[in-house]
């Protein structure tokens, strides 16, 4: 029987999401065969995940170009010092392209103990791609190799060379405030909204996976980067292992439950939003169990129901126990007390009362989210372009409150120039 995520939500039918997938079970392949991956062989898969950033960028499906030369790593000189460090000991340098000048970041994960990291780079590289250029999204360039080895590296925009979101965080846990959160998150649900239309789950968004460009207190942009954890709901057999970081990780994940959706993403979304409003994570546990006591200590341990569409594999005894102690006491979701109004308004609240909910099936989508009266009535902070979708949104929602004040406008300005004319019209309407 499949899992509750599979059930929950099915592999997506996009182009992208089809191509992205037939790459990933090509990788897995070679990664199962413990076979060497060849240079020819790369470069042909790389020419691969190329094509599939055209087809994000351009919105229909191009066709697979086959024979290409690999982009070759000397051709990028590094600038300055390391810029920071994957989960995996990747490392990401500022560089610049020495034939054309132009700035770009490299993210290089090399050799150890004789082991190539083709397939690991390559995978990641696919993600990348198929984020199509959004600009809250880190931006894909292409894969280059060392020439003469295994070492493969992901070229990458110049903004992605820029500080994490963590950074801007500060040291002494400044919180933002709620008008600067909106614009952060409107652009971190714009992202999060592409990825998983092609069904992408990061697994593992955090303060420090997020890209800042500019000052975000004065309309900087942020970009989701590093998709070292993420996997796609299309491939043949998606990584099922235990990923992310501990204050982030959905309820779900803490149960193990191997068949987690975009969902989990939308929760890690709501820990970052509600760790920039109150200067520190909503959930801090010593371990899984702990954690997952945190977060129902605050929400409320959910309903025998809900708690087995998870399909739980840990902490199920001691979820029952918490549960029978909280019917006992009649708790209570004390979310709202820990992000009160002078904090955070009512529409904000609902945003994150939304994303940090237990149940997979009810926690708002991205999507869903960008069209709360949160974002859609607040559109003066959108500096920042979003989705195709959510700006759609944002311009009815301009247009049904504005209808009155522009016809009206409108009406005044011809008035001006073209009073008789305009008296005409008028008259016929009449």
């Amino acid at each position: 029987m499949a899992d509750a995520g599979e059930r929950a939500e099915p592999a997506p039918a996009t182009a992208v999401a089809t191509r992205l997938a037939a790459i990933l079970n090509m990788l897995e392949e070679h990664r199962a065969a413990g076979t060497t991956l060849s240079a020819r062989r790369a470069a042909a898969i790389s020419a691969m995940i190329d094509d599939v950033a055209a087809t994000a960028a351009e919105g229909k499906p191009r066709v697979f170009r086959r024979k290409r030369r690999m982009a070759s790593a000397r051709g990028y000189r590094q600038e300055g010092r390391r810029l920071g460090q994957g989960e995996r000991g990747a490392v990401v340098v500022g560089a610049r392209h020495r034939a054309t000048g132009q700035h770009v970041a490299v993210k290089s994960l090399h050799r150890r103990s004789g082991r190539s990291h083709a397939v690991d780079v390559l995978r990641e590289a696919c993600f990348m791609a198929a984020g199509g250029g959004h600009p809250s999204l880190a931006a894909f360039r292409t894969v280059a190799r060392s020439p003469g080895t295994a070492d493969y590296s992901i070229v990458m925009g110049s903004d992605a060379a820029g500080p994490s979101l963590r950074a801007a965080m500060g040291g002494d846990d400044r919180p933002f405030s709620e008008a600067e959160v909106r614009r952060v998150m409107r652009q971190l649900l714009a992202g999060a909204e592409v990825m998983h239309r092609h069904g992408i789950v990061h697994r593992n968004i955090k303060p420090d996976n997020i890209i800042l460009v500019g000052d975000v207190t004065d309309g900087g942009a942020v970009r989701i980067c590093n998709y070292e954890a993420a996997k796609s709901l299309a491939e043949r057999n998606p990584p099922c292992c235990f990923a992310g970081t501990l204050a982030y990780m959905a309820p779900e994940v803490l149960a193990r439950n191997a068949g987690h959706g975009t969902p989990v993403d939308a929760w890690s979304l709501g820990c970052v939003m509600a760790e920039l409003l109150a200067g520190k994570p909503p959930f801090v546990g010593k371990d899984e169990a702990n954690h997952l006591f945190k977060i129902f200590d605050v929400l409320g341990v959910p309903c025998k129901r809900v708690w087995q569409t998870m399909e739980p594999k840990a902490h199920d005894d001691e979820v029952q126990v918490w549960r029978a102690r909280q019917l006992r006491a009649r708790h209570r979701n004390r979310l709202r007390e820990l992000f009160p109004e002078e904090m955070l308004s009512r529409d904000g609240f609902h945003v994150l009362k939304g994303l940090l909910t237990c149940d997979p099936e009810k926690r708002l989508t991205a999507a869903a989210a960008l069209q709360c009266p949160w974002f859609t009535e607040n559109v003066d902070d959108a500096h920042v372009p979003v989705s195709g979708r959510a700006m759609v949104t944002k311009i009815a929602a301009m247009a049904s409150k504005s209808k009155s004040l522009a016809i009206s406008f409108v009406g005044c300005a011809l008035a001006l120039l073209r009073p008789k004319a305009l008296a005409h019209c008028l008259s016929s309407d009449l």
